[in-house]
């Protein structure tokens, strides 16, 4: 079997059918789809149940919810493709991901990655859609990935799990799983998997549609937690650059500044007060990381906000973050 597809399910009832169909559309035969009902409370769990009575090649699995990371963990000791999919269950693929990727997946190949979408929905219904496309395309050695690290990670493509391909023995060979955080599970996996990988294909093509903001998603609420995960998965980064001889100050600075402005912007997005807001971003900005990136005259933070922020005008920075985001998505429309 070449391909395993492994889906994490929990209390996705509205999302699950698309999610599912999806995979059944693709031109393609040779795989497995593996749903984990990981302790739903709604109907998901009979969705799959429904969906393992009249397909063969789809298994459904019951277990206690335990968080996304046991039930990939779950699904990838059931798997028995050649390569593993990861997708999520309230996201969808688009055209032909398996049979175009058929013949660049080989035993010499560990990872394919590949381009998606971002998109932003009402009723199930998209509103917006906007590219996420790889800087790079085709096979590429261990040192040539390397090479091109700081490039591919800035692209803000190399975190996730969902837009990947991963070869099964190689995950085996290396005992390669997902460990158990609250947040940051992909990354963490994805960092093991780049430390030890010998060839890497990209594709450019979008194959993955990833719903952003989703109502009762993990990523759509603000977690206080979220920039300590952050910053320790980029001291991680570090220290595998530091292992291969990649030594750019530069690069960390600017994921630090991205860190900040992506934590800002979802504050700013949140249904809660302007205090609670105001109170939040006062806090993210007291983390002794970010003082210093404020306060840093080569910082890579926009000079206005360096400024609003230096001053502490908290409320101004996330006012002008909320009217940025509303702008951009009146552009994707029109557009």
């Amino acid at each position: 079997m070449k391909y395993s597809v492994i889906i994490p399910v929990f209390n996705v009832e509205k999302y699950i059918n698309r999610c599912v169909k999806s995979i059944l559309s693709q031109r393609y035969n040779d795989l497995e789809i593996i749903l984990i009902d990981n302790g739903s409370e709604d109907s998901s769990g009979i969705l799959c149940d429904n969906y393992a009575e009249r397909y063969s090649n789809i298994t459904t699995y019951h277990i206690p919810n335990g968080g996304v990371s046991s039930a990939r963990n779950f699904g990838l000791a059931k798997a028995q493709g050649e390569f593993i999919c990861f997708v999520d269950a309230d996201d969808y693929l688009v055209g032909n991901l398996f049979s175009d990727m058929e013949n660049q997946l080989d035993s010499e190949i560990d990872l394919l990655v590949f381009s998606y979408y971002n998109s932003l929905e009402k009723n199930l219904s998209e509103t917006t859609r906007s590219a996420k496309i790889l800087p790079i395309e085709g096979r590429k050695d261990r040192n040539q990935f390397i090479a091109l690290f700081t490039e591919l990670f800035l692209s803000d493509m190399m975190y996730t799990v969902w837009n990947k391909i991963y070869r099964r023995e190689f995950l085996e060979e290396h005992r390669i799983i997902f460990e158990q955080y609250e947040l940051g599970e992909d990354v963490r996996f994805n960092l093991n998997v780049y430390e030890s990988v010998h060839k890497v294909s990209f594709s450019q093509t979008c194959y993955y549609v990833y719903i952003s903001g989703r109502a009762g998603s993990a990523m759509g609420r603000y977690n206080p937690k979220r920039m300590s995960y952050q910053l320790e998965e980029l001291g991680k980064i570090d220290q595998l650059m530091v292992r291969w001889d990649i030594h750019n100050d530069r690069y960390i600075s600017q994921i630090k500044a991205r860190i900040l402005m992506s934590n800002i912007q979802n504050i700013s997005e949140q249904k809660i007060s302007l205090f609670l807001k105001r109170q939040y971003v006062e806090t993210l900005c007291r983390n002794k990381e970010m003082i210093v990136l404020i306060n840093e005259d080569t910082s890579f933070l926009n000079p206005l906000i360096r400024l609003l922020l230096n001053h502490r005008m908290y409320i101004t920075v996330i006012i002008l973050k909320k009217i940025q985001t509303l702008i951009k998505r009146e552009r994707l429309i029109n557009y």
